[in-house]
């Protein structure tokens, strides 16, 4: 077994300069404020995950914290830790609304009046974005905000179809008394007849007593199982906003001759039009890992509490049973390539703000992007992975898995649909040089269980060949751009993904290198394990002619022989992710679910 002090040594290399703020949020997370009763789960997480928010926001420093990335990406994936419903409110209203407004080049009297309300939690915002016709292609938004010269300069809120009907914002009434709601809402600026592009404008939805304002329409939509979010269809008509509510990071603004001043620049208008969606979809990433670490941290407490009967008689734990601790192991595994692959994504956004680099850029874009993807990807496997090795407790809302699931599926469609924004992103590679060199994986040392360097090789091998095929199918497919587009897609994105394996291991096993033997160790048979089960899932992908891994034994025994040698490392890892029993809150903390649920029966 591994020191208890190597916990720390695992912690420094997966959030390096990020793990002080998390630890601060870990403690405060878990004060009696937040605290929770498994057996008295509440019956409507969302009221209660606003009630939270109005209680946090006191001890946010929210301005701060939007304007430090870090610090930013932190709050969400402790939030999300606690509460999911929570991480997914701060998703909204710290990034995407107040980071919005802060944003603004110029404050009109109407965003200083909507950042005191959102500030003092006089009122909360919605973001509304994506309409009943329109998802990802926002270019194609028919919502219209018609200026008018008349009385001073008006803008006309319309939505002029029912395709143009806002689908999924959270713009219903807040479930909370005495709280008002105002929207971010996304538009075609017309002037003159003409379509300058999607922007954003300010507008009040409902009073503090939870009437609508007049033109708009809000009915909240049906419950999404295990996420409580008041999510609502919504539709203008008519709704007559001051020049003031015109939003821009540029400065966007009418004249008194009606003229657009300061336009946003044009390439790629309507994402720089959304900047805030790009650090949500950072935030988004790191919710996604974080809730696979927490779903495992739960299934590593869970084993170590639970025995069952033993073929040769008597009991056995669950931690010393290979059909269990293998799942269990690889989980682990995933979830430390997903975290380093967050990581990676974190400080490339940072490097990208000190150098004044484009944040909205297509190079920053994919990587955030791919991340997403892999991430969600990640959560979705080990979340079920781990609800079915919770057997019955697995089931129950206290015990957080359901609800961690629910979330990472919201991740996947919030801020842009993984797939979608990853098929984007491979779809840009093909602009790509070819990195494949032919036979230059003759020759390579063999791929052994303690043979870190060579399956760190065969990753980039592989995501580099995978490339070179998606190029070669693309140029030698007869047809328009979309045709041969659908016959190389699936190609492209396994590119992508690989890439982001690669990349995700091999900074995994370069912040290893600074470690002592000991965990050092631990960490390179993490990082091989990963690999024989990417070759595992995905080595067909290779055949007949791309570079397979050369080895003595089996992918199957290797595998194997991995799980055994980090399965007493189990406890380690997952402390690591130092999610102390005050902040994750489960049946499985402090004293063991057996006496908890003994406890449960006293009668006082």
């Amino acid at each position: 077994m591994v020191s208890t002090e190597h916990r720390s040594n695992f912690a420094d290399i997966l959030f390096g300069n990020r793990r002080t703020s998390a630890q601060r949020y870990n403690a405060l997370f878990a004060e009696e404020t937040f605290d929770q009763d498994w057996w008295s789960a509440t019956q409507d997480p969302g009221k209660r995950a606003y009630e939270r928010y109005l209680r946090l926001l006191p001890r946010l420093s929210a301005v701060d914290t939007v304007a430090d990335l870090r610090e930013l990406v932190t709050l969400h994936e402790q939030a999300t830790v606690v509460d999911p419903h929570l991480g997914a409110l701060l998703t909204v209203q710290v990034n995407l609304v107040l980071g919005t407004l802060l944003e603004q080049h110029t404050r009109s009297e109407e965003v200083t009046d909507a950042l005191a309300a959102l500030l003092d939690g006089g009122a909360v915002g919605a973001y509304v974005l994506t309409e009943v016709g329109h998802g990802s292609d926002l270019n194609n938004l028919e919502t219209t905000a018609v200026y008018d010269p008349a009385d001073g300069g008006v803008f006309i809120l319309h939505t002029p179809t029912d395709t143009a009907i806002k689908f999924m914002p959270t713009t219903a009434a807040p479930p909370v008394a005495g709280v008002a709601r105002f929207g971010i809402v996304f538009a075609q600026l017309v002037i003159g007849g003409v379509r300058k592009g999607v922007y954003p404008f300010l507008v009040w939805l409902c009073d503090a007593d939870g009437q609508v304002r007049p033109g708009v329409t809000i009915r909240r939509l049906p419950e999404k199982p295990g996420l409580g979010m008041d999510n609502a269809l919504t539709r203008f008509d008519q709704v007559r906003l001051t020049r003031g509510s015109l939003l821009s990071h540029t400065g966007t603004h009418i004249d008194e001759d009606g003229e657009l001043v300061g336009p946003i620049p044009s390439d790629n208008q309507v994402w720089r039009a959304i900047s805030r969606v790009r650090v949500g979809r950072l935030c988004i990433s790191a919710m996604a890992a974080a809730v696979s670490r927490a779903a495992v941290t739960i299934a590593v407490r869970h084993s170590a509490q639970r025995e069952i009967a033993s073929m040769d008689g008597g009991r056995v734990s669950l931690l010393d049973v290979p059909a269990h601790y293998g799942p269990v192991v690889d989980a682990v595994v995933d979830t430390y390539l997903s975290t380093i692959a967050a990581e990676i994504a974190i400080e490339g956004f940072v490097d990208a703000i000190d150098v004044h680099d484009d944040e909205q850029g297509p190079k920053l874009t994919d990587l955030v992007s791919l991340t997403k993807y892999f991430a969600t990807s990640t959560a979705l496997r080990v979340c079920g992975e781990v609800r079915d090795r919770l057997g019955a407790q697995g089931t129950f809302a206290h015990n957080k898995i359901v609800e961690y699931r629910a979330l990472r599926d919201a991740a996947a469609t919030a801020e842009g649909d993984s797939y979608v924004i990853a098929l984007l992103a491979a779809y840009r590679r093909l602009s790509e040089a070819d990195p494949w060199e032919p036979g230059s994986w003759d020759g390579q040392e063999i791929c052994d269980a303690d043979a870190p360097r060579g399956w760190l090789n065969w990753l980039q091998a592989r995501a580099a060949y995978l490339q070179h095929s998606t190029l070669q199918s693309y140029e030698n497919t007869v047809g328009g751009r979309q045709t041969r587009w659908d016959q190389v897609y699936d190609l492209a994105l396994a590119a992508a993904e690989a890439h982001v394996a690669s990349h995700a291991a091999h900074t995994l096993a370069e912040r290893a290198e600074r470690l002592p033997d000991g965990p050092r160790q631990v960490i390179e048979q993490v990082v091989v394990l990963f690999a024989v089960r990417q070759c595992t899932a995905h080595g067909a992908d290779l055949l007949p002619d791309g570079p397979l891994p050369k080895m003595r034994e089996s992918l199957r025994d290797t595998r194997i022989r991995l799980q055994g040698s980090l399965a007493p490392h189990l406890g380690e890892l997952v402390a690591a992710f130092e999610l102390e029993t005050g902040s994750l809150r489960t049946v499985f903390d402090a004293d063991s679910y057996v006496v908890q649920c003994a406890k449960a029966l006293q009668v006082d």
